[in-house]
């Protein structure tokens, strides 16, 4: 393993972790020896507590997210093809991140055909590997969002540890059983945004599934908060009950 290898490993480990960027830094230039692995887990447990049960849902940052993917399972050799990520606060969007991914494998044509995404367009796109050191520096600071988020955090998950050897344990939450709580069921996406009267012109495109997600965040958090559930502490209990 390079040297340059071993600098990304340690600085995605930390961010993967949450820490921040100031506070990891000075851990990038050397091994971590044991009392730094000691505080780095108690900065890590500190700041889970403060945003995981005591903030409220209007101050917390969600970070809403999306992935074209060639299929379901990572472990079955199915890849990333696009990321897109929004980062929110109170419903309102404060940054926003894409990039198509350069897969190691050709794209199925069905894939193509439902996103849009050829491989013209990923020839020049970065690696996996290396999008993650731009991706999880965006996503490591927030609450982890989207519908069926599962599918996103299957890939997240399988590509840190494939090519980093890290794992990946922030906090999410999912779209689509809430909106069974302050709504009705809506199994898909697509459902979801009939109901709210959302429209999405760029459906099956990670940038575009991610706008409108989070249009539909807003106006979760707003009937969230109708229902008295003000803290994430509260969402995890009554998410908990049904």
């Amino acid at each position: 393993m390079n040297e340059r290898h071993r600098f990304w490993q340690r600085a995605l480990r930390l961010l993967s972790l949450g820490i921040p960027r100031e506070a990891s830094s000075a851990f990038l230039g050397n091994e971590p020896s044991w009392q730094q692995e000691h505080w780095l887990r108690s900065l890590q447990k500190e700041k889970q507590n403060v945003i995981d049960w005591d903030g409220r849902l209007a101050d917390i940052p969600f970070v809403i997210v999306d992935m074209e993917t060639t299929g379901f399972s990572p472990q079955q050799g199915d890849e990333i093809l696009a990321i897109a990520a929004a980062k929110t606060v109170n419903g309102r969007v404060i940054d926003t991140y894409a990039t198509l991914v350069r897969p190691e494998q050709p794209i199925p044509t069905s894939i193509s055909a439902l996103t849009g995404i050829t491989e013209d367009d990923v020839a020049p796109a970065p690696p996996l590997a290396e999008a993650l050191r731009t991706f999880v520096p965006f996503i490591a600071a927030g609450v982890l969002t989207g519908y069926h988020i599962g599918h996103d955090l299957a890939f997240l998950r399988h590509a840190l540890w494939r090519h980093y050897r890290q794992k990946w344990a922030g906090r999410f939450v999912d779209m689509q059983p809430i909106v069974r709580l302050v709504r009705h069921p809506c199994p898909t996406l697509d459902e979801a945004l009939a109901c709210y009267g959302i429209e999405c012109v760029r459906r099956h495109t990670a940038d575009g599934d991610v706008e409108a997600m989070a249009e539909l965040w807003g106006i979760l958090l707003k009937e969230l908060r109708g229902r008295g559930i003000d803290t994430l502490h509260d969402l995890y209990a009554v998410l908990s009950r049904h």
